[in-house]
């Protein structure tokens, strides 16, 4: 999965005259907390909802309301912009683009492909990605599994027997422990009953210490 599956196409931008009230009010009826800025097709910046909450002078200022509502109506986003975001390609991997989020501590890329600025994606985009590639709205049953081994004959006993049981895999997340040189996985299964299938993983010797099954109309995962 790459950045173009995420992305919102042709996001809204303003140019970096636009005044600082006129980009808020555009924020906030087209629901978004970010707007890149362009001057003649260029990407010059990007302003967020927070850069423009925190554009207000502080209530222990000493200037009068009058004052304030003068300076706050010429102020324009050059002047609050972050200049030179981070961006990322169409091409960039999902995974690249939550390492670079996660490492610069930023929570949007401008999209740009050839020069020019053809999307935007949101740290909300890549959870989102991330809850439907684990398939976190499915009904189903979390299995986990502790002590594994390095070799892959575990991983393939795991398989096989979810497999003789006719049972989709949602998802199959490996977690080193480097502590105690073994391996957790955390196994979603798309099944209400997963008490057939633990009985065989303990049949196998595989050390199995939690199983939960996942209800929709609560949005829960309750203990089986």
């Amino acid at each position: 999965m790459r950045v173009r599956d995420l992305m919102t196409k042709n996001p809204i931008t303003v140019d970096s005259e636009t005044l600082v009230m006129d980009a808020r009010k555009i924020m906030e009826e087209n629901n978004i907390r970010r707007l890149p800025v362009v001057d003649k097709g260029k990407l010059v910046g990007i302003v967020t909802m927070h850069d423009l909450l925190m554009a207000s002078p502080s209530p222990a200022t000493s200037l009068s309301v009058y004052e304030l509502n003068y300076l706050l109506a010429k102020m324009k986003v050059k002047e609050i912009m972050k200049r030179n975001p981070i961006t990322v390609s169409p091409d960039t991997t999902f995974e690249e683009a939550l390492r670079i989020g996660q490492e610069k501590r930023i929570g949007s890329f401008p999209v740009m492909e050839n020069g020019k600025l053809v999307g935007i994606t949101t740290e909300s985009d890549l959870v989102r990605f991330v809850i439907r590639i684990l398939g976190l709205k499915e009904e189903g049953s979390r299995i986990t599994i502790e002590g594994l081994g390095a070799k892959l004959g575990d991983l393939k006993k795991i398989i096989s027997i979810v497999e003789d049981h006719q049972t989709i895999i949602l998802s199959l997340l490996t977690l080193p422990r480097p502590e105690k040189r073994d391996w957790i996985i955390v196994l979603r299964l798309k099944t209400s009953n997963p008490e057939p299938i633990v009985q065989d993983f303990k049949k196998a010797g595989l050390n199995v210490t939690h199983v939960a099954w996942y209800k929709v109309e609560t949005g829960e995962y309750q203990k089986t």
